[in-house]
């Protein structure tokens, strides 16, 4: 019974050796893993929380920056809108442009073909005229010399037996003469009046043409100044071409 006592009292003592001694080791350190895993933030245990408190920010952050690009996402549109619309205009006033410049140039050309309509009525009109007012001074003549006064001058040094007689036959010549005068005179005066109405009817298509041309230029500059393109008031006569 004693000895039994005596093993129980030594194996209380051993342990409680044992227990003191543990107690007063240091706490031994970590040694580190020979072969880290790939995926630490996967299967680490020690970060779990703040692997899910990151994982818990993720999907306010992703909500974030969608209400961040939703607001965005209307000034974006309406720059893009402001842009384009910026572009069709300049378009726009471009193709005016071209469509005016188009046409200018076939107004110069129509002003070219005119030019020169009215320069051949003009050489045509000029010699007729001439002979227009040699015309009217042979019949001035004529008539002068139809006179008593002056058939008696002219027959004053001619021999005749009966003077009355040569001054009728002159005047009968004179007034044979004065009335081929007339005849040529009125044949050339329908002349004059159609070449004339056909210059001025040139002369007319060049005014029109040439205002035409002023006002394509108007609006080219009022394109390139940004100004609105004033409406055409029709023709105004600007210079006119001396006859």
């Amino acid at each position: 019974m004693k000895y039994q006592k005596l093993c129980l009292l030594l194996f209380l003592s051993a342990v409680v050796l044992t227990g003191g001694a543990a107690a007063q080791q240091p706490a031994k350190t970590k040694r580190p893993v020979k072969n880290p895993p790939q995926f630490p933030n996967i299967i680490d245990v020690e970060n779990k929380d703040a692997t899910n408190q990151q994982t818990n920010q993720q999907p306010g952050q992703q909500n974030g920056a969608g209400d961040a690009s939703a607001v965005q996402t209307p000034e974006s549109l309406a720059g893009a809108v402001q842009s384009l619309a910026i572009e069709l205009r300049a378009l726009g006033q471009e193709l005016r442009s071209l469509n005016i410049r188009g046409q200018a140039q076939i107004e110069m050309l129509r002003m070219t073909r005119v030019d020169m309509r009215i320069d051949y009525y003009e050489r045509e009109l000029r010699p007729v005229r001439e002979r227009l007012a040699a015309l009217e001074s042979d019949e001035q003549i004529l008539q002068q010399a139809m006179t008593r006064e002056a058939l008696l001058a002219q027959t004053a040094t001619t021999p005749t037996l009966n003077r009355e007689e040569l001054m009728k036959q002159l005047r009968s010549q004179h007034e044979a003469r004065y009335r081929g005068v007339q005849a040529e005179k009125e044949r050339l005066r329908k002349v004059e009046s159609d070449l004339a109405a056909s210059l001025k009817i040139y002369q007319n298509i060049s005014r029109e043409t040439e205002q035409r041309i002023q006002e394509a230029e108007d609006a080219l500059k009022s394109i390139e100044s940004g100004r609105p393109e004033s409406v055409p008031q029709g023709p105004r006569v600007k210079s006119e071409r001396n006859q």
